[in-house]
């Protein structure tokens, strides 16, 4: 995998071009770019031909362990890879240790492997353990195993065995990749560790920063989940332009779970290249469509999102938003909407799913497109306003 890019500055709003995908040579993707949600490699609520209604680009899919560990038995006893074996193999794919839609249960970390939890409880993972499951899978990028268990109030004592454990356990999984002939042409990633602690972040970076690596991933900052959506910007900002300052400025730099659109813009700011989409999905199950980029005066849509199963859409014969070019919006009523989701019907997460998911590829490439035109601050001042007052009640019409 091969990252180019522009941009000399370390810490700023930048174009980049990610290709070289041995699996897919002739496809390349436009960063800043999103990362497809999806759950045992399958976008939530919607079927492949849906998704491909919604969009008909090529896309990187988030691929996560959690997800995905009840299918590891049998792919490797078919010797298919991950791709073939979900019916995705039209996408590239990148696997992640955990899933950034679900807050990950803190703790059980032992000396030389990882918990990973799913549907069937805990599993322990060590590195030999992990990389089976990578070359079985075949992803054409992941991030190599890692102790991400911190967060803004980890004690000085976690962020030390954080960064110890990830090292370790990113050594043994280098060694493996090197010596594999199946993945040694595909992309890692490595973890850069130490929660809020800057010098712990400048150890593990002085670790990372001459590895052999596609890029990194800003870990350590969160346990994943829906709250995370709630963390003001202000609480990360400055250990991510500090950390970003000390990486490489031509390797790409990835952000996991689901941060808001206004953060998103200021981690961009900051020369975050990669995100994921489980923001949207995360709005879908709590019932709301997103507006954040709706400004037209005949919607009148404000606010960020509105929560569709609110009584005063049971008589609103208009679309969630009148310009909207989404399925869900060309064809279907906030009453449709309000109704489906108070029968609780499937096809009213399905409905709104398409148009979160549409939303969300939208605000992307509106960030490239301000970036190229020199519009980037007016973008983000615009979603700011909307999101103005996400830790109020009063954020949600």
């Amino acid at each position: 995998m091969k990252f180019f890019t522009d941009s000399v500055a370390r810490c700023a709003a930048r174009i980049g071009t990610l290709s070289g995908f041995e699996r897919m040579p002739n496809v390349s993707f436009e960063t800043p770019l999103l990362l497809i949600y999806t759950k045992g490699g399958s976008v939530p609520h919607l079927t492949k031909d849906v998704f491909k209604m919604v969009t008909s680009e090529k896309q990187l899919l988030s691929v996560s362990l959690p997800s995905t560990l009840s299918m590891m038995d049998v792919i490797q006893e078919l010797d298919t890879s991950f791709a073939d074996f979900v019916s995705m193999k039209e996408y590239i794919h990148f696997l992640s240790i955990h899933d950034p839609a679900y807050a990950t249960t803190s703790g059980f970390q032992q000396l030389d492997s990882i918990s990973v939890w799913s549907r069937t409880g805990r599993t322990l993972f060590t590195a030999k353990k992990y990389m089976e499951l990578v070359q079985a899978y075949k992803p054409d990028l992941y991030v190599a195993l890692c102790d991400g268990d911190t967060n803004s109030s980890s004690s000085a004592k976690r962020v030390r065995k954080a960064i110890n454990r990830s090292k370790t356990l990113l050594e043994q999984c280098l060694d493996i990749h090197l010596s594999s002939d199946a993945l040694k042409s595909k992309g890692v990633l490595g973890a850069v560790e130490g929660g809020y602690n800057v010098q712990a972040r400048e150890e593990s970076i002085d670790y990372l920063k001459d590895k052999p690596l596609a890029g990194f991933v800003i870990d350590g900052l969160h346990n994943n989940g829906p709250d995370v959506q709630d963390i003001p910007s202000g609480q990360v900002k400055q250990i991510i332009k500090h950390t970003i300052n000390l990486l490489p400025a031509d390797k790409v730099k990835v952000s996991m779970g689901c941060w808001n659109p206004a953060t998103v813009l200021d981690l961009v700011e900051l020369g975050v290249d990669i995100f994921d989409s489980s923001y949207p999905y995360v709005i879908t199950e709590q019932s709301q469509a997103l507006i954040f980029l709706c400004d037209h005066d005949a919607c009148a849509n404000d606010q960020y999102a509105m929560s569709i199963t609110e009584k005063r859409y049971k008589d609103d014969f208009s679309p969630i938003c009148k310009k909207c070019t989404c399925l869900t919006c060309q064809s279907h009523t906030r009453a449709y909407l309000h109704h489906l989701q108070h029968t609780k019907e499937m096809l009213g997460s399905v409905l709104l799913m398409i148009h979160n998911v549409h939303q969300y590829l939208q605000f992307f490439a509106a960030i490239r497109d301000s970036i190229k035109s020199g519009t980037f601050d007016q973008l983000q001042t615009r979603i700011r306003l909307k999101y103005a007052a996400v830790d109020s009640e009063s954020a949600v019409v």
